[in-house]
């Protein structure tokens, strides 16, 4: 009898995460992804750690949210999947990408894709990914908090993606211009959000700077983990906001 395959394993810096694999309906785009089995774990795993191997400070920056999929992200890679002529041929950037699947999803639709998170193990769960989705996208360590570096290394682009990245005070003062600083002239920015409650302080920025917002709110599943999910017993859909400027 031959024994089950094992699961396969994601090396982090510090840690390895066992990996599970998932198929999303992405419009018309059908993405396989490999996502961190259980991101509850994960997170139990770096608690563990807090006072013996690590700090407070690095446990915080090592959470692997990057790894599982979340509304606002499927959101965001739903509506590009509708929308082909949106992407091909362009040039776009996924800033504070995570696992990437919007920025898969433009790859896959043909457009040239360059990423970036803060987060040090995206990169190698982003290039598992884009290779079995046979997709190329360039990628950068780097945050919003420095847009200077950003620019520096990724250039600017004709379409800027994020999803679900105003999730502390301090970001939704920085979004706003990286995005900018990162969007050619005449290009587009579109962000998804669950309606968190900074996302307005952003889209209130991009308005200043002088751009015209669309709003279309659809429902997105949420992720599996009570991290993703919120309470129990709440429904397994929520409203996501995707906000295209122009």
């Amino acid at each position: 009898m031959t024994p089950p395959a094992a699961s396969p394993v994601l090396s982090g810096s510090r840690f390895d995460y066992p990996l599970r694999r998932v198929r999303e309906l992405c419009g018309g785009v059908v993405v396989e992804l490999d996502v961190v089995a259980s991101l509850d774990a994960a997170i139990d795993a770096l608690c563990d750690e807090v006072g013996r191997s690590l700090d407070d400070a690095e446990a915080l920056r090592l959470v692997p949210y990057f790894g599982t999929l979340w509304s606002a992200g499927r959101a965001l890679a739903a509506h590009l999947g509708e929308r082909p002529a949106l992407v091909r041929g362009r040039r776009v950037i996924e800033v504070g990408c995570g696992l990437g699947l919007p920025g898969l999803v433009a790859a896959r639709l043909g457009a040239h894709v360059l990423a970036c998170d803060a987060h040090p193990d995206v990169l190698a769960l982003l290039r598992r990914n884009a290779a079995l989705n046979d997709a190329v996208i360039a990628y950068h360590q780097g945050d919003v908090a420095d847009p200077d570096a950003l620019v520096a290394a990724l250039g600017t682009a004709d379409l800027v993606l994020a999803s679900d990245v105003v999730y502390e005070a301090g970001l939704a003062d920085q979004v706003a211009p990286a995005l900018a600083r990162l969007c050619r002239p005449g290009g587009r920015i579109v962000l998804a959000d669950p309606g968190r409650p900074l996302f307005q302080t952003t889209v209130n920025a991009l308005e200043a700077l002088g751009y015209r917002s669309e709003v279309e709110i659809r429902r997105a599943r949420r992720g599996d983990d009570s991290a993703t999910s919120g309470a129990a017993g709440t429904d397994s859909e929520q409203e996501v906001f995707v906000v295209t400027f122009e």
